[in-house]
């Protein structure tokens, strides 16, 4: 089970997440309205730190995705807005780059809405719905995934804690196209400080999920 920890932004948080757990993942978050809001100043710091750097759009321009990708060594796009199908076309045609496109759940999924994107994405990511585009807390009903029609993988998110362990491992013998977790905000001392050692206990319990 792979693993994605998003919402950093600290030098020193990310060296021992780094050094002491080594995720698939760190996600960057440049949507100016979260309290895990990446700014500009922060680049050098992040910008040659040795792990995927995934940066977290919501509604950006291509520009702005360009300069991010530039500036912090950004190698994962995540698109966690309403990205059109052409948008998102547009941004893998142009970065080349692995990309995650994000739909939030509120009560069901029309998946046929999801299927014109499969082409143009590596993963999606399925998160619970929020007027603040994630970081709630909140898990959504995973029972909407069981019919999940795509050989496409994807992750996981949504209030992830390591309570949710036993039910992660029934999803997963059910739906095997899911292969990683997305985790944020369970794990902090406060948003965009991550608590490492609650991280490496979560990671050696899903090292476990097959």
């Amino acid at each position: 089970m792979k693993l994605k920890v998003c919402g950093m932004r600290s030098e020193e948080n990310i060296r021992d997440l780094i050094t002491q757990i080594n995720p698939d993942w760190m996600g960057l978050i440049f949507y100016p309205k979260s309290p895990r809001f990446v700014p500009q100043n922060l680049a050098d710091s992040i910008v040659d730190l040795p792990i995927r750097k995934v940066g977290v759009f919501v509604n950006a321009s291509l520009d702005e995705i360009n300069a991010s990708i530039r500036d912090f060594g950004i190698q994962t796009i995540q698109l966690h807005g309403e990205e059109s199908l052409e948008f998102t076309k547009l941004v893998k045609e142009e970065t080349g780059l692995e990309i995650f496109k994000v739909f939030s759940i509120k009560d069901d999924i029309a998946w046929e809405t999801l299927e014109v994107f499969v082409p143009f994405v590596d993963y999606f990511l399925f998160d619970t719905f929020t007027k603040g585009y994630g970081g709630s807390g909140k898990t959504f009903d995973w029972e909407v995934l069981k019919n999940y029609p795509f050989e496409k993988p994807f992750l996981l998110s949504g209030g992830l804690s390591i309570e949710n362990i036993p039910d992660i491992q029934k999803l997963k013998s059910e739906i095997p196209q899911l292969i990683g977790l997305d985790i944020n905000s369970k794990f902090e001392i406060e948003p965009a400080l991550k608590e490492i050692g609650k991280i490496r206990a979560f990671k050696e319990r899903i090292s476990s999920v097959v």
